[in-house]
């Protein structure tokens, strides 16, 4: 990225200097990753106040990457990840009239078994070959192996849901216009994703956690609503998005504080029977947008 991936301006400025280690261990990708707070540059554009990744001259693709991906620490989620989940389809059931359902980024497919059960006609788009695999193998989905602008399909979708994707998308205005056009009009498309503007990334600063390797792209109130315009949608509702995580999974992505006190916490957690209890998260700046589509993309 030389230039804004929002407005294609090239006057930007380092928001953030680069913390990353020197040397750092397993996958920047894996949705389990302890990368947290760990980032490159990151840099603000002046005309638009869109926030991301290091800027470099060529394209950003880290799609290779998350074709290569496996994650299988993910699959120990899956109760957490369906009470999550449990939450978000009644949004989505308060504002959505079909049962057509598309989720972009589904990974190992836990929300698309979760959608199915509740008789929606599902398919999934996973760029990571293992997630994919997992889909369609383990859980019977349809589920296409690549990123949604090779997505090939007459189908049009009531929902189009994408779950912790934004922030990883080298060019979200794109990707939003390929989800339009796959849209029946009056449908619902819903997200999640941080929001630069949230009390906690403004106390954090350069330490917010969702500064991560992977992350390239940072929205805050102004630069969400100008996506969403670019892309042809009208924002309907932003909603606290708060998720259940195993006591033990949210222990161990403390790891940055060194082995010590995360091996410490751990043995507490399990000298005391709790460490499977399910804890809800929140206020840390995550959002659940729903939006729907105009009549016409731009």
């Amino acid at each position: 990225m030389d230039r804004c991936p929002l407005c294609q301006s090239q006057d930007v400025s380092l928001l953030y200097a680069s913390n990353l280690p020197e040397q750092r261990s397993g996958s920047r990708y894996d949705c389990t990753s302890f990368g947290l707070g760990l980032h490159p540059d990151i840099f603000r554009c002046r005309s638009c106040s869109f926030v991301f990744n290091e800027p470099a001259t060529g394209e950003l693709d880290h799609l290779e990457e998350y074709a290569q991906t496996e994650d299988p620490d993910y699959l120990d989620q899956k109760l957490s990840r369906r009470l999550t989940y449990d939450r978000e389809l009644e949004r989505i059931e308060a504002h959505a009239a079909g049962r057509e359902l598309l989720d972009v980024g589904c990974y190992a497919g836990f929300f698309l078994e979760q959608a199915r059960e509740r008789d929606y006609d599902v398919a999934g788009v996973e760029p990571s070959i293992w997630g994919a695999r997992h889909a369609a193998e383990k859980l019977g989905l349809d589920v296409f192996n690549g990123p949604i602008e090779a997505f090939r399909t007459e189908r049009r979708f009531d929902v189009v849901t994408m779950w912790d994707v934004i922030e990883h998308l080298e060019n979200p205005l794109e990707v939003l216009r390929t989800v339009h056009r796959l849209m029946h009009p009056g449908g619902v498309l819903a997200f999640t994703t941080h929001n630069l503007d949230s009390l906690a990334a403004r106390l954090m600063r350069g330490r917010y956690p969702f500064f991560m390797e992977m992350h390239t792209v940072h929205l805050n109130d102004r630069t969400r609503d100008l996506l969403l315009a670019k892309a042809g949608f009208e924002r309907i509702a932003v909603l606290p998005h708060r998720r259940a995580l195993r006591l033990g999974y949210l222990v161990s992505r403390l790891r940055r504080l060194g082995e010590w006190p995360v091996g410490a916490a751990d043995r507490l957690a399990r000298a005391f029977g709790v460490v499977d209890r399910i804890v809800w998260v929140g206020g840390v700046g995550l959002e659940t947008i729903l939006a729907r589509p105009l009549e016409r993309s731009p």
